[in-house]
């Protein structure tokens, strides 16, 4: 929850335009959307969503009945049957086979039903993670974006406080020469400059190190041209700090999206159960199919001869006796044409199937059984998923007060720390006061300044992130 800490402050910042190519200024939407579109985990999780509705097609499409085409050619030597006459035969042939097959599922125990219903709750719940995940990178990027902007605060407070010092050096510079002051006063001041200068370069080098390091989480070729717009943060008003904390946890959990992934999980898991109970009931399906069969020894018939056949001998005198009718004999034109073989030879069947499971090895039972522990791990995950937004939504509103406090104490800090330095800074001037205090008022309003800005940005985050959990959306 710590990196969510800073990023709905930028997040809430309002309307912004996008990244100038011209001048590589980039917006906070610009950084979130380019880091949306191109980073590793996002796509990722796309991908699964995606692979997840093409289950959820899968099983819708497992209702319709299956069609299946099947051959094959072969050479059969030796002794084999023919499997257009079924005469056994030693001779070489060449056969073939052609079937078409369908089958269709009538009842199988609710397991496409169900089937379904899981399908369409992963796909659901991939949805609602993938929600989740970007947020999370919209978060990260934020959080860098944030950084840059009180790093940039923090090296204007520095620059100012440098200025002050410098026109202090001037000032000094201008009694010694004059011999009101002492010289040691001057090289007082002119340590300090260069002191106020370190810091500010430390100051700016952290600007820098800050850009590189969103310009690499955006994966950008080249991070030294990086560099953001200004944003500037109103402070909203303290009105959300008068509701309870319970009543924001009761919004929350209906709209957030990491909630209604895991709750959705847990409906998957509740169908999973009855995808495997359907392992214990039988399964009824019809079957039909129409088949063919061709072979390189059936003759090609082409018309009937007829022929007086001798069937005996006369004894004494030779004669042929003949049959009382002429036989009638096909004429055979080579082999039987491929295509008419298929005709002459088609055979079709249907039938019904019943399979009644009995003993399967306890295959279902322990599927059964593993499918309920799954069950409950999505509802301890849900639980987990509900404790860790309570915990966030509670400890953020008590935060929230706390910050608020502690920015208004700022506030009045800030404002005495200045007055105080524009009146040490007046005796300064006329010699009253001495270097040391001097610095030490010119410490304090920094240091009043710096605590402000951290202040500011610590409640404007509170209070933002108060609103996105009310509202899940981005204002």
């Amino acid at each position: 929850m710590e990196i969510k800490k800073w990023a709905w402050v930028l997040l809430c910042a309002g309307p912004m335009a996008l990244w100038s190519q011209q001048n590589t200024s980039w917006t906070l939407t610009a950084c979130i959307d380019h880091a949306v579109e191109n980073n590793i985990q996002i796509a990722q999780s796309k991908v699964q969503s995606n692979i997840n509705r093409n289950n959820l097609q899968t099983a819708r499409w497992d209702y319709a009945p299956d069609l299946s085409l099947s051959t094959n050619y072969s050479w059969n030597f030796g002794l084999n049957i023919d499997p257009v006459t079924n005469q056994i035969s030693q001779e070489t042939r060449q056969t073939a086979n052609l079937q078409v097959r369908t089958s269709w599922v009538v009842y199988n125990g609710g397991r496409k039903y169900n089937s379904i219903s899981q399908s369409n709750l992963n796909y659901l719940a991939s949805v609602y993670e993938y929600e989740d995940l970007a947020n999370d990178i919209r978060i990260n990027v934020a959080n860098n974006y944030l950084q840059i902007l009180l790093n940039k605060e923090i090296a204007t407070v520095a620059q100012e406080q440098l200025r002050i010092t410098q026109l202090q050096v001037d000032r000094m510079n201008d009694r010694v020469e004059t011999g009101v002051s002492p010289e040691g006063d001057l090289l007082q001041l002119e340590a300090q400059e260069a002191r106020d200068q370190q810091n500010l370069i430390s100051a700016q080098n952290n600007v820098l190190l800050s850009k590189i390091q969103l310009a690499n989480l955006l994966q950008l070729p080249n991070p030294d041209e990086f560099d953001i717009s200004e944003l500037d943060i109103a402070v909203p008003q303290p009105a959300l700090l008068t509701r309870d904390a319970q009543s924001i946890y009761a919004t929350a959990i209906e709209n957030q999206p990491g909630i209604k992934g895991a709750e959705i999980r847990v409906k998957s898991s509740k169908k999973a159960v009855a995808v495997n109970q359907s392992g214990y009931l039988p399964t009824l399906s019809l079957v039909a199919q129409v088949g063919s069969n061709y072979s390189d020894q059936i003759p090609n018939v082409v018309g009937v001869e007829e022929q007086v056949v001798p069937i005996g001998v006369v004894q004494g005198t030779g004669n042929l006796v003949n049959t009382l009718r002429p036989q009638q004999f096909p004429q055979v034109d080579g082999i039987k044409p491929f295509n008419n073989q298929v005709t002459d030879n088609l055979n079709e069947f249907v039938g019904v199937n019943l399979t009644v499971p009995i003993f399967n090895r306890m295959a279902v039972k322990n599927s059964v059984q593993n499918a309920k522990l799954q069950q409950e791990i999505a509802q301890l995950d849900l639980q987990q998923e509900k404790n860790s937004l309570r915990q966030t939504i509670y400890q953020a509103h008590a935060d929230a007060k706390a910050s608020y406090n502690t920015y208004l104490a700022a506030q009045k800090s800030t404002t005495s720390s200045q007055k105080a330095l524009d009146y040490a800074q007046a005796r300064f001037q006329v010699g009253a006061l001495n270097q040391v205090d001097f610095e030490q008022a010119k410490n304090n309003l920094i240091s009043a300044k710096s605590q402000m800005i951290q202040a500011k940005y610590d409640y404007i985050f509170r209070i933002k992130v108060l609103e996105f959990y009310l509202t899940n959306q981005i204002k």
